[in-house]
């Protein structure tokens, strides 16, 4: 009954993307040569970050930085998505690798939020706002992923790569909407945005909770 409660709940946090996600990350790793290693897909994850962190400063001064930005984006998400699944297709079953990737994928998403704040698409309040809801569902997907037995939670549909496709697209959003026009009005939104997804992270916690102690 546990097992079939378990898988119920992995089945219900998986992300909106998961399926199509897993079946392009199929293909693409079924094309890797051997010389690509887990690793060094994690450095370019790293790399990826670092270059769309660029390219958000750039962006104070012009819009020509953002197709850059957008290509970070990309090696980003090539990195920090495939080298755990590249590492577990081909058995290799180093811990220090998997705590390495953890690492930099938190770092890199810290980067790029912080980032965001110096950009003109977001002001830094809101920033530091977004990186503290950030900061907080990463520490509770870690304890629940020890605690619960489960894959890391995706809220609401929402995982790693959906958040991803958003930073992506947020600049074009903000330009076609004039964010500069209305960052107070912004900041605001995304303050009771926060609020509601902190609320509804207490609700999950607390789901989490009874149903570890139906198990047990």
């Amino acid at each position: 009954m546990a097992f079939l409660l378990s898988e119920r709940i992995e089945r219900l946090d998986r992300s909106f993307l998961a399926a199509s996600e897993q079946r392009l990350a199929d293909v693409i790793l079924a094309a890797l040569p051997a010389s690509v290693t887990p690793l060094r897909l994690t450095k370019i994850g790293v790399i990826g970050a670092v270059v769309a962190a660029a390219a958000l400063v750039g962006c104070r001064w012009s819009s020509a930085w953002l197709p850059l930005f957008l290509s970070g984006i990309v090696l980003n998400w090539l990195g920090m998505a495939l080298d755990g699944p590249l590492a577990r297709r081909r058995k290799e079953t180093d811990r220090r690798l998997d705590v390495i990737g953890q690492i930099n994928d938190l770092l890199s998403q810290v980067l790029l939020i912080m980032m965001f704040g110096v950009s003109p698409f977001l002001s830094f309040q809101s920033a530091l706002v977004i990186l503290a809801c950030y900061l907080l569902f990463s520490a509770y997907n870690y304890v629940r992923t020890i605690a619960h037995h489960a894959r890391p939670m995706a809220y609401i549909g929402l995982g790693p790569s959906e958040f991803r496709i958003l930073m992506a697209a947020w600049p074009f959003i903000a330009q076609a909407t004039g964010v500069d026009e209305g960052l107070s009005q912004l900041d605001t939104a995304i303050l009771i945005l926060a609020a509601i997804g902190v609320a509804g992270l207490a609700v999950k916690a607390l789901s989490d909770a009874r149903q570890i102690a139906a198990e047990e």
